[in-house]
């Protein structure tokens, strides 16, 4: 759902400069939290933030 979003948001605020909707490719590189390491060598995975990162 948040990323529907950010698409529709990203093609809209081009709109403003003239750039026609079916001009824009939107592309997330998505990384998992296996991957981050970070806090001492910590996978991000094994450490609690405080939040829930489910994008």
């Amino acid at each position: 759902m948040a990323k529907r979003r950010l698409y529709r948001e990203i093609v809209g605020r081009l709109g403003v400069f003239g750039i026609p909707e079916d001009h824009v490719t939107v592309v997330v590189r998505d990384t998992p939290c296996e991957s981050w390491g970070f806090r001492g060598g910590q996978a991000a995975c094994d450490v609690d933030l405080g939040f829930d990162i489910d994008v």
